[in-house]
């Protein structure tokens, strides 16, 4: 697993693809070599279904790190006008939506194919959070919209870990509800998942968001079950998760980078009760 060989590392990150559902054979999915208009060459331009383009990746050898080729690939990202970059070498993916991110960031896997192409639709039509209404029928106190008008501001300027400390009582779960919609309106996100510390805080949660958020479903995800792609919102423990999600790509719950955050709810005096982790798109 040394080899230096940037043909070694291809091999890999191959077998990374075909993991992640790429199709390597179709003639359209996965293009190699791909010819730039300056003449220089991307090593692999991953397309949508239609042989659209969606993102580039850059492959180094695997004692190089991947980092080290991100002008290269910016470059080809700008000849090919596409928004996605990832750079690999069989050992380390980062991804870089380079237009709206200073830098790239570490991820576990590539995207599938129709994570990508959902994160590229969001991008199209996605606004400004701040430019939607909060719904004041479900965070109606002056306080849970001054929390959400912060968080959304933060989220804007690319902020993706933030905490909101909140007394017994206050509303943190229709906070969290009158966040999540403001952003479903912005089209900022296409998926949210909501984490908490026992099953029966999660069955409560879903009640409260079926009563808040009917527009968008939710459910329970326990160990064992898969996720449940028609559903917008999941709710799950992290144990629950950390079970489960290792099989699904890092782009299942990414849409948008500047709307991608992690926002923990923590009870004064108490710790931690949940978290929600809403991501920009895929």
């Amino acid at each position: 697993m040394q080899s230096t060989n940037e043909a070694f590392s291809r091999v890999i990150i191959d077998s990374q693809l075909i993991a992640q559902g790429w199709s390597l054979a179709d003639g359209f999915s996965v293009r190699y070599e791909v010819v730039m208009e300056d003449g220089t060459r991307a090593d692999y331009v991953l397309c949508d279904r239609h042989g659209r383009s969606l993102a580039v990746i850059e492959a180094k050898r695997f004692s190089v790190s991947p980092g080290d080729a991100a002008e290269q690939a910016k470059n080809y990202a700008r000849q090919l006008k596409i928004p996605y970059i990832f750079l690999a070498n069989g050992n380390e993916i980062q991804f870089w939506e380079w237009e709206r991110e200073a830098y790239p960031r570490l991820v576990k896997t590539f995207f599938k194919q129709d994570d990508l192409e959902r994160r590229f639709a969001t991008l199209q039509v996605a606004r400004k959070p701040l430019s939607v209404a909060i719904d004041l029928k479900i965070a109606g106190r002056d306080y849970q919209q001054n929390c959400i008008q912060t968080l959304c501001e933060a989220i804007q300027l690319g902020k993706r870990k933030l905490l909101v400390e909140m007394a017994t009582g206050t509303g943190k779960t229709r906070t969290a509800a009158a966040l999540i919609k403001r952003l479903f309106e912005a089209n900022a996100v296409t998926r949210v998942l909501f984490l908490v510390d026992r099953i029966p805080l999660a069955i409560q949660t879903e009640d409260a968001f079926a009563e808040h958020l009917p527009d968008y479903p939710s459910y329970v995800l326990r160990s064992g079950r898969r996720f449940q792609d028609e559903k917008r919102i999941t709710i799950t423990t992290l144990q629950s998760m950390i079970n489960t999600y290792g099989e699904y790509s890092a782009g299942y719950f990414v849409s948008s980078s500047r709307t991608s955050a992690t926002v923990a709810f923590m009870e004064s005096g108490v710790g931690c009760s949940s978290t929600l982790t809403v991501f920009r798109s895929g």
